[in-house]
């Protein structure tokens, strides 16, 4: 009888090839798995599927964000620590799961099934005593349940997601919750943090140059927070 992940590589396998990634965060190497080839996947969206909502495959690759989002993480577990704490766009779900090995009790959401599949298969692998909280949401739907901690990376990059996402997050994050966003300077994050200044959010940037890919990438991460004293300092 096969294993839970060994079921999810099975389906997994059965669409795609598969790769691994190893990162390092702080003193420990996670292992990662995604599909070997993002061109392939993109190849096998319609025309249909992509008129309808625009989809791509941004979460089989690890990006710089996620990278630093974890290392910020790592720097400062007592943000998570025994709290209960939402991933939104997981994609490959690093954060989460250093989250979830500082104490946080996570919750990972995407939108994208292939990405839930990935993301519950790098938990099992990465900590296989852990029960991962793995969840279809999209941001456009707001869920009833509230989050004091809300971990994003990366999650800004088109235009028609900024008033979905800033007012996702105004409804969702908690009177005095904190979310932790690691975004890498584009201008599109402008009109992003705008509507969050109309909502009464204040924040914290903190720059962190981070490697990856054999690149180094100036990224910015985020404690937003509608008081000021909310923002841990």
């Amino acid at each position: 009888m096969m294993s839970r992940s060994e079921d999810i590589r099975q389906l997994l396998e059965t669409s795609f090839p598969l790769r691994e990634i190893a990162v390092t965060i702080g003193n420990h190497v996670y292992r990662l798995t995604t599909a070997n080839d993002i061109e392939q996947l993109i190849d096998r969206i319609t025309d249909e599927e992509f008129r309808k909502d625009e989809r791509l495959p941004y979460w089989a690759e690890l990006w710089h964000s996620a990278v630093a989002l974890s290392l910020y993480l790592v720097e400062k577990p007592s943000r998570v620590r025994m709290k209960r704490a939402l991933e939104i766009g997981c994609g490959l779900a690093l954060p989460g799961i250093v989250a979830a090995s500082a104490g946080a009790r996570i919750t990972c959401t995407d939108f994208e099934e292939h990405a839930l599949l990935a993301a519950e298969l790098n938990f099992r692998q990465n900590l296989p005593r852990y029960t991962p909280d793995i969840r279809y949401l999209d941001f456009r739907n707001i869920p009833a349940e509230r989050w004091p901690v809300i971990l994003g990376a990366d999650v800004i990059y088109e235009t028609r997601f900024i008033e979905p996402l800033a007012h996702f997050l105004a409804t969702v994050l908690e009177e005095d919750g904190v979310m932790y966003l690691a975004e890498p300077n584009r201008l599109i994050a402008v009109p992003f943090f705008d509507a969050l200044a109309k909502d009464g959010f204040h924040w914290q940037r903190h720059a962190r140059e981070t490697e990856l890919h054999g690149r180094i990438v100036e990224i910015s991460v985020y404690e937003i927070s509608r008081s000021r004293a909310a923002i841990p300092s």
